[in-house]
């Protein structure tokens, strides 16, 4: 089995709630920008927000999730030092459509002029900020195999950024879920 056909990594308190609440500081003192799909703002498919997190704070996060990505994808896990780590702010109403995190060219084009990140790699991983009785719906989903995550603050989500890994974000019903997302190239052991 390769690390691309591996099911997702899910690892509680991966990080500290001190980082957590370092990056929550971060976004609080930050303008949010309205996140695209695709490199289009459609909020019928995406409605989120996004803050680019510093990478001082992006490589502390990848320092504590670092061995567990190894030893579960048996990779090597590599910053990607050209695009930063951002965290998404769902609120009430708002959720991500089924899709997958495979870059797509259409997605390079459209941000040569929207000023979007495009957000590539191999691994995507997901950090939750905050706890999850702070906010109603906002599960994780995988389409195959059917699977929903809703874990507590510090939680890491991990898993191939492929066709084969569809997934979305159910829609938030009350309160904000805010989550860290770092894109990682992986290098074979």
């Amino acid at each position: 089995m390769t690390w691309k056909s591996r099911l997702p990594l899910v690892v509680e308190s991966a990080i500290p709630l001190s980082l957590c609440g370092a990056l929550m500081d971060h976004v609080k003192n930050h303008t949010a920008r309205p996140r695209t799909y695709q490199g289009v703002i459609d909020e019928s498919l995406r409605k989120s927000e996004y803050v680019e997190i510093p990478m001082h704070l992006e490589e502390a996060v990848i320092s504590h999730c670092a061995a567990h990505v190894r030893d579960h994808f048996e990779i090597a896990p590599k910053r990607i030092p050209t695009q930063p780590a951002v965290v998404y702010l769902y609120g009430p109403g708002a959720g991500f459509v089924a899709h997958h995190d495979e870059v797509t060219d259409i997605e390079r084009e459209r941000a040569q002029t929207n000023g979007q990140p495009v957000v590539g790699g191999d691994l995507t991983l997901v950090v939750w900020l905050n706890t999850p009785d702070s906010y109603g719906g906002g599960e994780l989903f995988f389409e195959n195999p059917a699977a929903e995550i809703k874990p507590p603050r510090g939680t890491l989500v991990a898993f191939p950024a492929t066709r084969d890994h569809s997934h979305g974000v159910r829609p938030i019903t009350r309160g904000e879920r805010v989550t860290l997302v770092v894109r990682l190239d992986a290098e074979c052991l």
